[in-house]
């Protein structure tokens, strides 16, 4: 009988993103734990443990390819992926100002409503 390791994860999530159920935007990360598999496997299977960053809006995808599999693609990859944080949470702050920015003007009448009367 083989000893078979059962996957683990660090993170392993896919969440929507748009609280109408119909439009389907989407986030998933996954990133495997490979931290019980043996340094002297012959395949270095830990070397090549799944690292999933996926984006969707209601058309575009896009993957984020975060590769482990050495030290300089590491270091690249912890590099890129701070970079992605630091973007999107900059972009969060932003759009959270503009809100607040927007929700205190003075609502105004919507005049498509109106239109021609028969």
């Amino acid at each position: 009988m083989s000893e078979e390791r059962a996957t683990r994860y660090h993170l392993r999530r896919r969440e929507f993103l748009n609280e109408d159920p119909e439009l389907p935007a989407f986030i998933i990360g996954v990133v495997e734990d490979t931290r019980d598999v043996p340094d002297d496997d012959s395949e270095q299977r830990w070397n090549w443990g799944t690292v999933v960053l996926d984006l969707a809006d209601c058309s575009r995808r896009v993957s984020f390819d975060l590769d482990l599999h050495d030290e300089p693609s590491r270091a690249n990859s912890v590099g890129k992926i701070n970079l992605i944080a630091e973007v999107v949470n900059a972009v969060r702050d932003a759009i959270a100002v503009e809100v607040e920015s927007r929700n205190a003007r003075p609502a105004k009448k919507d005049t498509r409503a109106q239109g021609l009367r028969v």
